[in-house]
């Protein structure tokens, strides 16, 4: 499999990048209590930028996904001229390239690495400047951190050892956020400066992040289609006229188990236990992990 990409610091990125707003995005000078919402991609980002959305309006939902995405500019893919107002910034830069100011909040998503991969397949195979067969190809370039961003868990390690030096970053998971995600909305709000949530704004919070209502937001219109053609660059390719990247799918943990064969199971779980082996926590998703024969 073909993966292209371009280099920026050491650091792959998206072939059909602009460099120069990559770098003006890891440089950008951030302003007191910023917030920056970071993962690797297809790990919980759309997620979470929507919860800090509601966050910061009071549980209040957006009329639209262009609302969302205003609020909550993606500066690396998309530039953000100066003097525009936003609620929070989207970042998939690993740690040491994103803009660091102790006076910012951070959150960062992770996600079990079976779901993130089958989640990135399915985005990037519709893409162009791709040259995706199957799934199987595509699990080799995922493993060897062949990919747009790289390695995975090099990206999730790294914002994690941060988290452990710095308070100021807020580390979670795309699970707990799934499983636990009233418990995780509360520990959020509170990270974030927010008075105590009441049991309304809560309510509205927990509803209008719901993968069923963003799904419903996302196909109000054509602009989310038109943003993600603009945005990777599909609308410039005449190989593919009809592409539909998708950002939300199906949200649900677990969904590897309807991909993966039994060896790359075993493969990707030799690999997560050799990247975490010096680690002292755990991440939760262990259990997620786990391969059932019965299913395959």
């Amino acid at each position: 499999m073909s993966v292209p990409y371009k280099d920026f610091f050491g650091f792959r990125i998206p072939v059909g990048a602009d460099w120069e707003r990559f770098e003006k995005a890891s440089k950008r000078t951030l302003k007191h209590e910023e917030i920056i919402i970071s993962s690797y991609p297809k790990c919980g980002t759309t997620l979470m930028q929507h919860i800090v959305f509601l966050l910061l309006r009071g549980g209040k939902p957006a009329d639209s996904i262009a609302e969302v995405i205003g609020a909550i500019p993606f500066p690396e893919q998309d530039g953000l001229p100066d003097g525009v107002q936003t609620l929070a910034l989207k970042y998939h830069l690993p740690f040491r390239l994103t803009p660091f100011s102790k006076d910012a909040r951070y959150v960062y998503v992770a996600r079990n690495p079976k779901d993130a991969c089958v989640s990135y397949y399915h985005f990037l195979k519709n893409l162009p400047g791709y040259s995706i067969e199957s799934f199987d190809e595509f699990f080799e370039a995922f493993f060897s951190g062949q990919l747009p961003y790289g390695d995975l868990m090099d990206h999730v390690l790294e914002w994690h050892e941060a988290s452990t030096k710095h308070s100021n970053i807020f580390f979670t998971t795309y699970e707990s956020l799934v499983k636990r995600k009233e418990e995780t909305v509360k520990i959020l709000a509170q990270f974030l400066g927010l008075a105590k949530l009441d049991s309304i704004t809560l309510k509205n919070v927990l509803q209008y992040s719901s993968f069923e209502y963003m799904r419903s937001l996302a196909s109000r219109d054509d602009f989310y289609k038109k943003y993600l053609q603009a945005s990777t660059g599909t609308q410039k390719e005449k190989a593919k006229e009809e592409t539909h990247p998708q950002m939300m799918r199906k949200g649900q943990v677990g969904d590897w188990k309807n991909h993966f064969s039994e060896d790359q199971s075993r493969r990707m779980d030799e690999y997560f236990e050799t990247k975490t082996k010096n680690m002292k926590c755990t991440f939760g998703w262990e259990e997620d992990m786990l391969f059932d024969k019965r299913k395959n």
